[in-house]
């Protein structure tokens, strides 16, 4: 079996010398680990992520312009990972989709704008949270489901646009043009921009500002009235999901970024050689970056109240206490009553 590439959303890594990319070969464990876990941890995020479109698109959470953001979020990441699995395909077993011109650029291109969108829209949804914590009055007027379409189909379009350039610098076998290497090299920094430095800037002031909202507006509900504790606790709730969100993300796509980075600058060198120390933590980067679109089911389910009691009603219908105490109330009716 050919030795599978590890970063499919760095196109600028075919560009680097043929000896370069091939010195040192993996370990023979490495490649087991990377031939094991690339299906696994797809196949486990996009049946994650189809459960949290389903809930997010039904009742009672389908009505909210946050769940809207998440289900866009969620259906991203299956398209990243459906992806990654095809590559994952394609090198294991010889499919030679590299070798088919148009199928290559299509790949290439979807992928990189899978990846961006999703973490945009995970900084819409902070945002979004923040805004909700600061001024109620003007959320309830920005915070429409409406309104998310919009800024999502224009976020769309704009991604799209940008990460086009595959189609038409790339050439045969998906091997760069020469006289685009400059371009692609360029394009490297400006996505790593787009999908990590600028949102990273902004989740940590998103999460500055959460934190430091949420407990103002715990102050003034305090002042306010004795009996807001179960108001507080929702508010609670949602900041805490929308911090572990946040800071999972920074967390899972921070040493990836921090590798490509070192990849190209390497490249740049005369004589630059990847050790196989830095090999493996390039793969262990790449592998931890994939969960960051695999793992948002858990995060919903463990951090999200709502989502979590949708799920257990919808998927194992457990009967939540609400449920039950319905059930209750009917049975204990006097008789001649419905």
């Amino acid at each position: 079996m050919d030795k599978m590439q590890t970063n499919i959303t760095t196109l600028e890594n075919e560009t680097l010398q043929q000896n370069f990319t091939n010195i040192p070969q993996f370990d023979e464990t490495l490649a087991r680990v990377e031939l094991i876990s690339v299906p696994v941890i797809a196949v486990f995020g996009i049946i994650g992520n189809a459960f949290s479109c389903a809930i997010f698109s039904t009742k009672p959470l389908d009505k909210y312009s946050s769940s809207f953001l998440l289900l866009c979020r969620s259906l991203s990441d299956i398209g990243f990972l459906t992806m990654l699995l095809i590559h994952w395909a394609s090198s294991v077993f010889d499919f030679h989709l590299n070798e088919m011109y148009i199928a290559c650029q299509f790949f290439v291109s979807l992928t990189y704008v899978f990846a961006c969108l999703s973490v945009w829209l995970v900084i819409l949804f902070a945002s979004e949270n923040c805004l909700r914590l600061y001024t109620t009055f003007y959320a309830k007027k920005i915070c429409k489901r409406r309104n998310a379409k919009v800024i999502t189909a224009c976020m769309t379009i704009a991604i799209g646009c940008i990460y086009s350039y595959p189609f038409w610098t790339v050439g045969k076998d998906c091997i760069p043009m020469e006289n685009y290497h400059g371009l692609i090299k360029a394009m490297a920094y400006v996505d790593s921009a787009l999908t990590m430095f600028v949102p990273s800037t902004i989740m940590i002031l998103a999460l500055f500002a959460l934190v430091i909202s949420f407990i103002k507006s715990r102050e003034r509900r305090r002042k306010r009235s004795a009996s807001s504790t179960t108001s507080d606790d929702l508010v609670g709730q949602a900041t805490l999901m929308v911090f572990v969100l946040t800071l999972t993300f920074i967390l899972l796509n921070l040493p990836a970024h921090a590798s490509r980075i070192r990849l190209i600058h390497m490249h740049a060198m005369v004589g630059a050689q990847l050790s196989k120390t830095e090999s493996v933590l390039q793969a262990i980067a790449q592998l931890i970056f994939y969960l960051s679109s695999a793992i948002n089911f858990v995060i919903y389910y463990a951090f999200g109240r709502k989502f979590r009691v949708s799920f257990n009603e919808k998927v194992l219908r457990k009967k939540t206490r609400r449920q039950e105490i319905t059930a209750l109330n009917a049975n204990c009716k006097p008789p001649g009553q419905l």
